[in-house]
């Protein structure tokens, strides 16, 4: 082409440099001393670069279209070193016609070419550009790598050659737009899909033919991978794998869902759920590259992809549910907990779902195994969740959890869904271990034991299902337990057994202290009643037992140690008036409880006097004692002898003034150990801190106090009952108080405001009077106040004493 121009050195400077780096022969390549000549000259003249490189890349169309490919690859070569040789300032100068030149060889069917123009465009991707480019776009090139990495060309060596290269031009695209805000969005719909189909496929097709040799899939892991060396002779799997965890660490929060979606598409369409190997594969490779603060989101999508299959068998479901419980094995420890809530929202609801769906009438057994089959993986994906959770989240899925646990469980379905959401939380306390962590020793009570969370532990402490009530109590230890004292609780009659230097005692903390003066009531009640349940297993009573010393051991004041005697001394009455197996392991518990009480105060005189009972039971009634008392549980016949009565038992109780005298010496008030136990369960309200009762005796009591505090104490007896006549009545009082108000509005709208004033004051001589009435039959001191109060006062109608003011007046 150089050679047929005529006069040529009349022909600008900048083409004459260009003419003379291309040699007659093209296996001699670039001249180097003239591409050093056109080095120098542009950079010395920088307003001509493009010039230079519009001129050369008609240089490269003019040889691409002649098919003389070795001048195209000479020009393309000059074009490289000049780009490497630009300032970065200057570089924009000649990027479009770089460009131009890249799309003219990617265009050409040579797969030779195609590969030429790739590898120039990692080239160039690699440059770090300080100025930004307003005009630069890279829509065509996403297209044509894309499609590159879908290549099958009958040539294996040809197929591989160009998908490396389809495969290395994306990841030179995501290098130079991903954090360009000037360049094309490659998060746009258009552009992700084309990207993430090329990236799983190349992964996909590396996989299936992997699956007859493991060890080629696991010669690159993913934390290797992203890693690797993507200029040498690698695998389109494996570095396909690289591109999408490059992609992927690159990706925001905000642009999850844009990745995610083309991906579960391609497993949609590919049906690659069923077997899930690939599947939870691709997603391991995700979670190990994603940010941490965005993997929670990914969970989320798979989640809400199982949407789609809710219709569709419980199997493909069931292998979505295992792909995400592999997603929280591979994702890094503290990442999920953004939307941890929402999560668990997800798996309860396909939990109810899929019991549903077994109830119905007609399923095969096939389908109602398929569903029981994706309960336990529902399950077993809770629990794994719960592993990737800090402490305090755990406390609070367990109390999320708890809240769905319906109050009253009317219809199987209520009871299938019970029994799964209590092997839930028994997965998730099992991971729940406060002491394992040295940070939890100092977390209180009150964060621990949040009134949404005790409230629903108390209910279900006292439920009908012996197994529930062991759940919670070890729930109770895995989160009261901040010293890894309950493995080395059991009951025990000799201090021998009771391993003195392995148990620890906490120290008193106010908060603590403050929250069993609040909660200890209902505490000590609940450990109470469930001693007393006739259903109890021996997991029933040695939890409960343990739940007791626990809390005598995490707040080791003196105040709850009495209320715990308290309680004990409670049970030992309680079980003198019955006979039974449980009456047995009551007494039994009552006397382990005394002796750790003993080693716990280190009083010699409460020690001698419990060993003193010990010893008569040892001789003459040993089923009052744990070791034989727990070996009755299981038989049917009664340890107690016959014809016992009560004055027999009392030479084998212990007896609570001695334990209070003994006590009392060590300076302690047990004025509480002489009054029988007693709880009423409290059903109260709180406003502004203040603890309300619901009853209607209370609420007309407060109701009369707040009036006056020195009538508080009045008695009134409101006997209340709903009948349907009483509503039709109240309808009706209803629609005539309406009539009377528009009435009365009427009325008062002729008046002017002084005349309204006068005739509401007429209103208030009856209250004069009363109070008048009152006050003098407190000097005359001939009746009560609580008496004239009863007569005079109309309880009923004590709001109608205000002085009531129409809308109009009131501003």
């Amino acid at each position: 082409m150089h050679c047929n121009w005529c006069c040529a050195r009349c022909r600008p400077r900048y083409k004459r440099h260009v003419d003379n780096i291309f040699p007659y022969d093209p296996k001699q390549g670039l001249v180097k001393g003239e591409m050093q000549k056109l080095t120098y000259y542009a950079l010395t003249n920088q307003r001509k670069l493009d010039r230079i490189g519009n001129y050369l890349a008609d240089y490269l169309k003019y040889y691409v279209d002649d098919r003389r490919f070795d001048y195209a690859a000479i020009a393309m070569k000059a074009m490289e070193q000049l780009l490497q040789a630009c300032r970065q300032s200057s570089i924009n100068l000649f990027v479009e016609s770089f460009l131009r030149m890249v799309e003219k060889l990617l265009e050409c069917p040579e797969a030779n070419l195609q590969v030429m123009g790739s590898n120039s465009f990692v080239q160039f991707a690699s440059i770090q550009e300080d100025t930004p480019s307003y005009h630069r776009r890279y829509d065509f090139f996403v297209t044509k790598f894309s499609n590159m990495c879908w290549s099958s060309v009958s040539n294996d060596t040809t197929n591989r050659a160009l998908r490396q290269a389809g495969l290395r031009g994306l990841q030179g695209v995501i290098h130079k737009t991903v954090s360009d805000d000037l360049q094309v969005n490659i998060w746009e719909d258009i552009h992700i899909q084309k990207i993430i189909r090329a990236l799983i496929f190349n992964i996909h097709e590396g996989f299936t033919n992997s699956i007859k040799s493991p060890s080629r899939i696991r010669s690159m892991s993913p934390w290797d991978s992203e890693n690797s060396d993507t200029t040498g002779d690698i695998d389109p799997d494996h570095l396909a794998q690289s591109v999408l965890q490059d992609l992927v660490s690159r990706a925001t929060y905000g642009h999850i869902k844009s990745l995610m979606i083309p991906l579960l598409c391609y497993m949609d369409n590919k049906q690659l759920w069923v077997p899930n190997k690939f599947p939870i594969y691709c997603m391991s490779l995700i979670m190990h590259s994603i940010q941490m603060q965005s993997a929670s989101l990914v969970i989320s999508q798979l989640l809400a992809h199982l949407e789609n299959y809710k219709d569709h068998t419980p199997k493909i479901r069931c292998a979505i549910i295992e792909v995400v419980t592999a997603s929280f094995s591979a994702a890094a420890v503290d990442s999920l907990g953004p939307t941890m809530l929402e999560v668990f929202d997800s798996y309860l609801k396909y939990l109810k779902i899929s019991i549903e769906t077994c109830s119905k009438e007609g399923l095969s057994k096939e389908t109602i195994d398929d569903e029981e089959a994706f309960q336990a993986a529902l399950v077993q994906s809770v629990g794994q969740f719960s592993v990737s959770l800090q402490t305090y989240q755990r406390i609070e899925t367990c109390t999320f959890i708890l809240g769905r646990i319906p109050a009253r469980v009317t219809t199987v379905q209520e009871s299938q869904y019970e029994s799964v959401l209590l092997q839930c939380l028994t997965l998730i306390s099992q991971t729940l271990n406060i002491c394992a962590d040295d940070n939890n020793i100092g977390i209180g009570l009150p964060t621990l034991f949040p009134l949404a969370l005790i409230g629903p532990l108390h209910r279900l402490a006292l439920s009908d299902s012996a197994k529930t009530r062991a759940i919670i109590q070890q729930i109770f230890h895995r989160i009261l337990d901040r010293r890894n004292n309950q493995d080395k609780i059991v009951p025990s009659i000799t201090l021998g057994d009771l391993p003195e230097e392995n148990i620890f005692v906490g120290p008193q903390k106010q908060q603590d202290v403050l929250f069993l003066k609040r909660n200890g009531p209902e505490i000590y009640y609940h450990l109470y009643d469930g001693l007393l349940q006739e259903d109890n297993s021996l997991d029933n009573y040695t939890l409960t037992y343990r739940t007791a010393v626990l809390w005598l051991l995490e707040v080791p004041t003196d105040e709850v140690l009495v209320e715990l005697l308290h309680m004990v001394f409670g049970l030992q009455d309680e079980a003198c008036s019955h006979q039974g197996v449980s009456v047995s392991i009551i007494h039994s518990l009552v006397a382990s409880f005394l002796m750790f009480a003993c080693r716990y105060t280190r009083n010699d005189a409460m020690l001698q006097h419990v060993d003193t009972i010990i010893r008569k039971r040892q001789n003459e009634a040993p089923y009052l004692l744990p070791t034989v008392a727990f070996s009755y549980l299981d038989k049917d016949s009664e340890p107690l002898k016959e014809g016992e009565t009560q004055e027999d038992m009392a030479r084998f109780m212990f007896d609570a003034t001695v334990i209070s005298e003994c006590l009392n010496q060590q300076g302690m008030s047990t004025d509480r150990l002489a009054e029988p136990y007693q709880f009423k369960k409290s059903c109260e309200i709180s406003i502004d801190g203040m603890q309300l009762p619901r009853t209607p005796e209370s609420v007309r009591s407060l109701r009369l106090s707040m009036i006056d505090p020195k009538i508080s104490d009045v008695q009134v007896n409101v006997q209340e009952e709903i009948t349907f006549d009483s509503l039709k009545q109240a309808l009706q009082l209803r629609k005539q108080t309406s009539i009377m108000s528009s009435s009365k509005d009427r009325l008062l709208s002729g008046e002017t405001f002084e005349e309204c004033v006068a005739r509401s004051a007429q209103k208030t001589s009856h209250m004069k009077a009363l109070r008048q009435q009152i006050f003098g039959s407190f000097r005359s001191g001939d009746i009560s106040p609580t008496e004239s109060l009863h007569s005079l006062i109309d309880v009923e109608n004590l709001n109608n004493l205000s002085i009531e003011l129409p809308d109009m007046y009131v501003y």
